[in-house]
């Protein structure tokens, strides 16, 4: 019997570009509920991502990337957002939230390979600088639910990512509303 192949990063992004192309239908943008957002963070990473706004919340999905440090890192992760306090004269949507989800992270560097699904609660703010456009700032924690390792190379020392199963979470970005 045939062994199944590994599956191919560049493969994997392309499948994931089709889905977010998919959940972007024609559909949603004629209701003016859809938001593009971009940002950094931590455990996203330099992302992009989509959401769909309901009253007073959102829903998101993202995929992020970071090439700069030793390895690469990939992540693609779902959201809800909730708009709980405050006003805006540019909005009708609360600026203070919180903000709960799950992440898909896949860091690859020349010694390992870790993947790792985490669970992540934060507080933020949005800051809207126009009716259309505005910037966002969040914080709080994220827990590590599944974590698998695999070494290219004997391992040099111990490792504190897997002596911590919670992690500080934070982020900051750009939204646009469509």
């Amino acid at each position: 019997m045939k062994r199944p192949q590994p599956i191919n990063s560049n493969s994997f992004r392309l499948t994931v570009f089709g889905l977010l192309s998919l959940c972007c239908g024609s559909q949603l943008f004629g209701q003016e509920r859809l938001n593009l957002a971009t940002g950094v963070g931590f455990p996203e990473a330099f992302n992009v991502g989509v959401r769909y706004q309901l009253e007073q919340s959102q829903i998101g999905i993202g995929v992020g990337y970071q090439p700069f440090l030793e390895g690469n890192t990939f992540s693609v992760s779902g959201d809800f957002f909730y708009h709980l306090d405050g006003s805006s004269q540019l909005s009708e949507r609360r600026p203070w939230y919180a903000r709960t989800g799950l992440s898909y992270i896949r860091e690859e560097t020349t010694s390992r390979i870790d993947k790792s699904l985490v669970i992540g609660s934060r507080m933020g703010r949005e800051m809207n600088l126009t009716r259309k456009f505005g910037v966002q700032a969040d914080v709080g924690a994220l827990y590590i639910i599944y974590h698998d390792r695999k070494r290219k190379e004997p391992s040099d020392g111990w490792d504190i990512s897997l002596l911590l199963p919670v992690w500080p979470s934070l982020g900051v970005g750009l939204f646009y509303r469509l």
